[in-house]
């Protein structure tokens, strides 16, 4: 069953929520508006689903709720910080906004940020570069959830990566993506919902193929798309993030920490290129507008009525969300829900557009 709800009213109940748990009221705020956000642009596995996680974590005493970044060097062109074991998602947002003021100056910008947990949706922080006129990328380690090529077992990390770019009357070009067939949040959420996945999503504890999306929780291992293509896609993130940014390195990350006193030392990494620097800003979003016509004029396969640019369908789902409210599954309720009952919220201020 899906419900909407109205966007301002989904980021203020949320945001309450996040603050309840000891979160700083801007940080809360900085939570709930991506979360919704990535609903809204139906990267479902990524949005409010996350919600109570990030809170069994801060009660558990795995993640400090008010822990403020630190900057630990920085030029005119880069930064490196340390989330100082606190949230991913405020953390990222802060350290994204100090690289776009960099850029601004510099052809390009880099940053590292350690001592970090889960931040939420790559592709979020892409976008805040391309709003800002720059080509912006955005990649995290995670823990090993997925098997390397002739693995049996979990390897390296799911780790995301994502890039964006202004895009004139297209909005912009934006994509995300994790290294496995799909994101883990899907294989959550269909256990959730009691659905069964696709052969070929993970493997069980014995290494052998299964659609059981319960099997994610005893030992499951997923599977890289594009077999090698993705295994190494994900060995070049885990070298900006945790070799470039000093975090964890594989099996010393520790994401969805609930352990006290140790955090995840998830690292992220996030780079701003400026194309006033390569012949203006003008001519590259002309030239970007050009190639997506080229693109969308392509020829199409038998039954398909468009072709669409990395980013339209995303686009399209936000400005709907935006005009007739954010769809959510049960099981992405029940997760909210959750967690207004884990701080103590009462739910009956989470109201449906309807």
């Amino acid at each position: 069953m899906i419900e909407k709800f109205q966007v301002d009213s989904l980021k203020k109940f949320a945001a309450q929520v996040f603050e309840k748990a000891g979160i700083p009221p801007e940080d809360a705020f900085r939570i709930a508006h991506v979360l919704v956000t990535t609903d809204m642009r139906g990267v479902h596995s990524h949005g409010v689903v996350r919600s109570a996680r990030y809170i069994d974590c801060i009660q558990a005493g795995g993640i400090k709720s008010a822990a403020e970044p630190v900057i630990l060097e920085e030029s005119a062109s880069h930064l490196r910080v340390s989330a100082a074991g606190g949230l991913g998602i405020p953390a990222s947002v802060k350290t994204t906004e100090k690289l776009i003021e960099k850029a601004k100056n510099t052809p390009i910008a880099v940053a590292t940020v350690n001592h970090s947990d889960h931040y939420g949706a790559a592709g979020y922080y892409a976008m805040l570069c391309a709003e800002a006129g720059l080509i912006g990328f955005s990649m995290s380690n995670t823990m090993p959830l997925v098997a390397v090529t002739g693995g049996a077992s979990a390897g390296i990390g799911n780790n995301p990566f994502a890039y964006a770019c202004p895009a004139g009357k297209f909005r912009a070009i934006l994509f995300d993506v994790c290294m496995s067939v799909v994101a883990s949040g899907k294989i959550e959420i269909a256990s959730r919902e009691h659905k069964k996945i696709p052969f070929g999503w993970i493997l069980d504890k014995d290494g052998n193929p299964t659609d059981d999306p319960d099997q994610i929780y005893k030992g499951a291992v997923m599977l890289p798309f594009g077999g090698h293509k993705g295994y190494g896609i994900a060995a070049m993130v885990e070298m900006m993030t945790s070799l470039l940014g000093n975090a964890g390195l594989l099996s010393g990350v520790k994401s969805w920490n609930m352990v006290p006193g140790r955090d995840s030392n998830t690292g992220h990494c996030f780079m701003a290129v400026n194309p006033r620097f390569f012949g203006g800003l003008d001519s590259f979003v002309a030239r970007t507008e050009q190639m997506i016509e080229e693109i969308k004029a392509g020829k199409k396969t038998a039954g398909t009525e468009k072709i669409f640019y990395p980013g339209e369908i995303e686009f399209a789902k936000e400005a709907d969300a935006l005009a007739n409210g954010v769809p959510l599954s049960d099981a992405s309720i029940n997760e909210l829900k959750r967690a207004a009952s884990l701080v103590g919220t009462d739910v009956s201020g989470l109201e449906n557009a309807a």
